[in-house]
């Protein structure tokens, strides 16, 4: 569990439930970016970023990726699957004992496995496989988040070899399966959610007012983003067909 010292609220909070289902969790130092520069910052490329964003990352955004960036490195270590979970979350417990129960059952395909609600727009859901009343689907568009996720090592290296410069967060990197390589699973219903009892610490900047240019570039970014998304999906859609059985969209669930 990614977890910054001042926050001992929140590693009491997600402790407690993760005890309670008989599990211990390996608490994860992260980075904070607003009180340390640490030596990952390096990658951080702040002109591609303006260039295709038109803005700069936040110190909280650069030590929420440097913080996950670091927990892959972890799993290739350990040299087995773990489960990734940002200290604001809540553990829907049967369900994720569920997941934990058919984790060793799923393919070697599914190197990532996002474990919360997907609610970006006009995203699509794949059924890619059923155990009991738990489904593993492939989402069109990732979710815009990493509160929780499923990572192997081998899903983790593909992480960190393409990560070598850093432009967007950690979430909108790892929504790039079409860069990184490593697939957009999710599962429905959700293992995890959001807690709003607490409020984000990574600390965003004030969007600076952007030029015609800037916005011309963004569009731009855009769609060659989501045309190469789309592409990559139609790939996907080939060589997958599928399964008979229906998937709800979790945002019904």
């Amino acid at each position: 569990m990614i977890n910054i010292d001042d926050a001992k609220d929140r590693w009491e909070h997600i402790s407690r439930q993760l005890s309670e289902m008989g599990l211990v969790a390996e608490r994860f130092a992260a980075i904070n970016g607003r009180k340390q520069n640490h030596p990952l910052f390096e990658r951080y490329d702040d002109s591609l970023r303006k260039k295709r964003k038109g803005d700069s990352l936040s110190l909280g955004q650069l030590g929420c990726f440097a913080s996950h960036f670091l927990v892959w490195k972890r799993c290739m270590e350990l040299d087995e699957p773990v489960i990734v979970l940002e200290d604001d979350v809540t553990v829907v417990v049967e369900r994720l004992d569920e997941f934990l129960e058919v984790a060793g059952k799923l393919d070697d395909r599914i190197e990532c496995v996002r474990l919360f609600n997907n609610k970006t727009k006009h995203h699509k859901v794949i059924p890619y496989a059923v155990f009991g009343d738990l489904a593993i689907v492939k989402y069109t568009k990732g979710p815009m988040s990493a509160m929780g996720y499923y990572l192997t090592p081998k899903g983790a290296h593909k992480l960190i070899s393409n990560a070598d410069k850093w432009f967007l967060a950690v979430d909108m990197y790892m929504d790039r399966f079409w860069v990184n390589d490593v697939e957009c699973f999710g599962t429905v219903p959700a293992c995890v959610k959001h807690d709003y009892i607490f409020d984000s610490m990574i600390g965003y900047e004030a969007k600076p007012t952007r030029s015609f240019s800037t916005r011309a570039r963004r569009e731009l970014f855009s769609f060659t983003e989501n045309t190469r998304r789309f592409l990559h999906n139609l790939k996907f859609r080939t060589h997958h067909s599928g399964l008979s059985h229906p998937v709800r969209n979790e945002r019904t669930v």
